[in-house]
């Protein structure tokens, strides 16, 4: 006989992603969000550098969070990706919310004119095969913590 109380279905996902306040979707990883991911390019050649050429204000790039282990609330995040991928991105703005193991809110992060960049879903056995998501990346200009 069960004496335990039934758990919350959501318990393992730590963060919530939400599109224009929206909770879309929750995740059990994200990483960029204590700092910015960014491309790192090596330059290895027998040429001199020019202190000029290090010197030169380094121009903004967009950066990234990747997230994991997730579900999706409703089709959303599919079909923003998808429209992505055929070249017409759309920017949204967002929150991340990371909860803790009671499902609090601990803090919050703000993104700014993200688009998604990847998106892997992962085949599901059950009632919603459609809404697990391995890997979901989104690209932004700005994020602030909250």
């Amino acid at each position: 006989m069960a004496t335990g109380l039934i758990g919350n279905h959501y318990k393992g996902f730590k963060y919530l992603v939400e599109l224009d306040g929206v909770a879309r979707a929750a995740f059990g990883y994200c990483a960029g969000l204590g700092h910015a991911l960014r491309p790192i390019e090596f330059f290895i050649s027998d040429d001199e550098v020019d202190l000029r050429d290090v010197a030169e204000p380094e121009q903004v790039q967009p950066s990234h969070l990747v997230l994991a282990q997730g579900i999706a609330f409703d089709d959303v995040l599919y079909a923003w990706q998808h429209t992505a991928a055929e070249g017409h991105a759309e920017r949204h703005d967002g929150t991340i919310v990371e909860l803790d193991d009671w499902g609090h809110i601990r803090t919050s992060y703000r993104f700014r004119g993200g688009w998604p960049c990847f998106y892997q879903g992962a085949r599901g056995v059950g009632a919603s095969p459609g809404l697990h998501i391995e890997t979901f990346e989104i690209v932004y200009d700005e994020l602030s913590y909250s």
